[in-house]
């Protein structure tokens, strides 16, 4: 019972930390916000966190005196306030009131100076001369709210979607943009009319306000938006003038366009401009290390004439050039460490793209440095024993990969690498077995993890617990299989019965996880009783693996396989003859047999 309310305990949510905002509404009591509706507004739906509402506000004392207001017929300067619910400093009154208005609503709400400037650490501060500590009216009219993107931390650049775009990748340094621009003040006078032609321009060159190009940065392909920049980030250039009396601006953006400009190198000797988009998806569709490739190039000089000096399509008679990309990791030079350092390092790749799920590209890492290690030798017996291990675990890397991708034989491959130079390598007649046992292979299966127990002791709590998998496998199938013959054996001679094939899903072996054999230290009896040949270790592996039927014809076995069985237990074999016999009745039973002509 302790250990069960001790779970019970372990797994209780926990309180969410009051928030700011929620610490602030504890000051709102009974008569401290109080709201009558002057207009009513139009629909049911109300602004929410994460939306931006426009707003005029009028603020008057009780008397009816007006001591602030954004409307320029009582003395502000006509520019409605916006607020983003939920990231904006805003009244505690505000807060609370917005949220409850229509848009198109006009209302008027009474706060106490607690729930206004004279908040205890009150986000904002005072107008001049400000009754903050009054009751004070406030009439607001809300003329718009909509969902927008915060561009900048500090809300003084946020952008509404009006039309989605496509793709993922949006344009950043220094790629070249093409878009329709137009500008307006926040109280909508134009200053910059739609174009007739689209405005091209280099990404970070300064040729269109700094706020601008920033939220143009968060685009993509086809999108167009509204964009909201204060004057904070309204930098000169090319494409307007810009005021000192322009406390904000409204552009209206349509990304029609961007190329691709990339430094390659980061110094900039080697530019790469995109001049027709491929197809795919970045980077999954995108050439591997050792992918074989074929292009079509073109070589210009950089004079007035573009004269071209190369062109595969005129000098190479038409056709592609041909070549390996990534061929070579460049370790001339290097000492054996550094070489198995740099082998670490895309080995670290490999590992972290395996957890990831991306198989292929893991397999892609491992097999690169294995092809390298072709070249690689080893000076003395120390370096031997660190290269060999290394590339052990590399061809056992590419076994899990093909595991995972449900290649079995592959993967089967892969460890016979590491087998051949060493018979008794645990972890991989551990991952053999379970390449064997997942392709359905049992016999094979069994007798490598028979193994792994015979040549080292340490590995048999694993291959005990791969054993049981192994059962519990074998079970699985000739479960299915009772069922894909049930009623079989009933029919009466002459008659056929059909063998009911189960759905795919009933077929398949599940796939396990890649478990980790976690052996110790290969003790270096094992290796001398590699080399040796006289122990019973190499005795053992030398014994005849081969399981029941295995020694059958290939032809044979391919027919077997055909029926659904890729191994066969004794069960099975009794199947496989009753059905023969059941056939032979068809043929050559009560009238149902061959006749010479």
């Amino acid at each position: 019972m302790a250990v069960d309310e001790a779970n019970k305990q372990e797994y209780v949510p926990k309180k969410k930390k009051p928030s700011e905002e929620d610490e602030r509404r504890k000051k709102v009591t009974p008569g401290s916000l109080m709201k009558a509706i002057i207009r009513p507004g139009g629909g049911t739906e109300h602004p929410g966190e994460g939306d931006q509402v426009v707003i005029h506000c009028t603020t008057r004392t009780l008397d009816g005196v007006i001591v602030n207001s954004t409307r320029s017929e009582h003395g502000g300067k006509g520019n409605a306030a916006r607020y983003i619910l939920g990231k904006s400093k805003m009244l505690l009154g505000f807060c609370e009131g917005l949220p409850t208005m229509l848009k198109g609503e006009v209302a008027m709400f009474k706060i106490k100076p607690k729930l206004h400037y004279a908040e205890d650490d009150c986000p904002l501060i005072a107008p001049d001369g400000f009754p903050k500590d009054d009751e004070l009216h406030f009439e607001i009219e809300m003329l718009d709210f909509y969902k927008v993107k915060v561009v900048s931390e500090d809300l003084g650049i946020v952008k509404k979607i009006i039309n989605e775009g496509q793709g993922w990748e949006s344009p950043r340094e220094p790629y070249e943009v093409i878009s329709w621009i137009s500008a307006m003040t926040l109280h909508g006078e134009v200053i910059l009319p739609c174009p007739k032609e689209p405005y091209h321009f280099t990404f970070g060159k300064s040729e269109v306000p700094k706020g601008l190009e920033m939220a143009i940065g968060t685009m993509t392909r086809g999108e167009k938006a509204a964009v909201f920049v204060s004057n904070a980030y309204l930098t000169e250039s090319p494409l307007m003038n810009i005021t000192e009396d322009l406390e904000g601006v409204q552009f209206e953006v349509e990304l029609v366009h961007f190329i691709q400009v990339r430094d390659m190198l980061g110094d900039g000797r080697l530019i790469k401009r995109r001049i027709v988009d491929g197809r795919g998806e970045f980077p999954m569709d995108c050439p591997l290390q050792d992918s074989l490739l074929k292009v079509h190039y073109k070589g210009m000089l950089l004079n007035e004439e573009k004269t071209v000096f190369y062109d595969t399509r005129v000098d190479n008679d038409g056709q592609p050039l041909e070549f390996s990309s990534g061929e070579g990791l460049d370790w001339t030079g290097l000492n054996f460490q550094s070489i198995m350092d740099e082998a670490d390092k895309i080995k670290s790749t490999g590992n972290r793209l395996f957890k990831e799920g991306k198989f292929e590209l893991a397999r892609a890492k491992y097999e690169k440095v294995l092809r390298e290690y072709n070249h690689v030798n080893p000076q003395d017996d120390e370096e031997g024993k660190v290269f060999l291990n290394s590339r052990n675990s590399l061809h056992l890397n590419v076994a899990a990969c093909y595991q995972k991708m449900g290649e079995y034989r592959k993967s089967i491959e892969a460890c016979n690498k590491v087998l051949d130079a060493n018979p008794v390598h645990a972890k991989a007649l551990y991952r053999r077995g379970m390449a064997y046992m997942l392709g359905g292979d049992f016999d094979e299966a069994k007798n490598d993890f028979e193994m792994m127990i015979k040549i080292d002791k340490s590995s048999e709590p694993d291959a005990t617990a791969a054993l049981l998998k192994l059962k519990q496998k074998e079970q699985e199938v000739e479960k299915k299989a009772r069922k894909q013959f049930k009623g079989l054996f009933d029919k009466k001679p002459g008659e056929i019965a059909e063998v009911k094939t189960g759905s795919t899903e009933e077929q398949g072996l599940d796939e396990e996880d890649d478990e980790q054999v976690k052996l110790g230290k290969q003790s270096q009896a094992n290796d001398a009783a590699n080399q040796d040949g006289n122990g019973e270790v190499r005795r053992a592996v030398e014994v005849d693996r081969k399981g029941l039927l295995s020694n059958l014809r290939p032809s044979v076995r391919g027919f077997f396989r055909a029926l659904g069985f890729r191994k066969w237990s004794v069960v099975m074999l009794g199947m496989i003859l009753l059905l023969a016999t059941q056939l032979a009745l068809v043929f050559f039973g009560q009238g149902g047999g061959f006749r010479l002509g």
